[in-house]
């Protein structure tokens, strides 16, 4: 059963809350084994503004996406982190979250993009699902050892 959730700017008093999905996720184990690192991460994005959080209708933070609308090329939307919580994920939050980031994007620009590593399949699998193509496969890019695919999303494939 989808949960309902409501999408907000995210600001530091959520710091903690997205730190947690972020560490319980496939991208924390693999590129944040330090929490520090992780806090770090977000800071940033909260700080500039680009990171979004989904709210349960208790207003507990149940995921993030952080995006900026011109980061691929200086021209076209690109996700630059996205995580659920752990116990929460199936439930329909990233679809919304996703989504949300595709309205914006799509406002601006007629192709959007984000990576997913060649270890989180599960992740992969759920940008086909929802349009997303594989472009391109940069090795080593992050971390040595791991491959990070270039997903790409047209304006034409919605229509």
């Amino acid at each position: 059963m989808d949960l309902t959730v409501s999408i907000v700017k995210g600001t530091l008093e959520r710091l903690e809350e997205c730190t947690d999905a972020l560490l319980n996720s496939e991208i924390g184990a693999v590129y944040f084994s330090q929490e520090q690192r992780a806090r770090a991460f977000l800071q940033e994005g909260l700080s500039k503004g680009e990171v979004f959080v989904a709210l349960d209708e208790h207003r507990n933070c149940v995921g993030y996406i952080w995006f900026t609308l011109d980061g691929a090329f200086y021209k076209f939307p690109y996700v630059l982190n996205f995580a659920i919580k752990k116990d929460l994920r199936g439930r329909g939050i990233g679809k919304k979250l996703i989504s949300f980031f595709e309205d914006k994007g799509f406002e601006r620009a007629s192709k959007l993009f984000l990576l997913v590593s060649d270890f989180n399949v599960r992740a992969k699998k759920f940008y086909q699902d929802i349009g997303y193509q594989e472009v391109g496969l940069i090795p080593d890019l992050i971390k040595e050892g791991v491959g990070e695919y270039i997903m790409m999303k047209s304006k034409e494939q919605i229509r």
